[in-house]
């Protein structure tokens, strides 16, 4: 994968990022409420599509831009941003 720019790298990374925080999310929430059978089969799809996103978009684009290759806690700032942004969109949305 190429990308033109740093900016469309950035957010790529970034969009996977928050990506990966949405299906960790669902494991948390949802695997309490399932079998041990079904909870594990839960958490090893889960770690199969995270395994992709970082095979597929961010491992390519840290290739592309080092720059852009963050730490955890940075990692974890970029997730809750971003979902903080998506939640006062949908808001803003809501109340138009």
């Amino acid at each position: 994968m190429k990308l033109d720019t740093v900016e469309a790298a950035r957010v790529v990374r970034d969009a996977s990022i928050e990506a990966m925080d949405a299906l960790n999310s669902v494991v948390v929430e949802v695997a309490p409420l399932l079998s041990e059978a079904s909870s594990k089969a839960l958490r090893l799809a889960v770690a199969r599509s995270m395994t992709a996103i970082l095979d597929n978009l961010v491992n390519p684009v840290l290739e592309e831009y080092p720059g852009l290759e963050v730490d955890e806690d940075t990692w974890g700032d970029i997730a809750a941003n971003r979902a903080r942004a998506r939640l006062a969109a949908a808001t803003n949305s809501s109340n138009e």
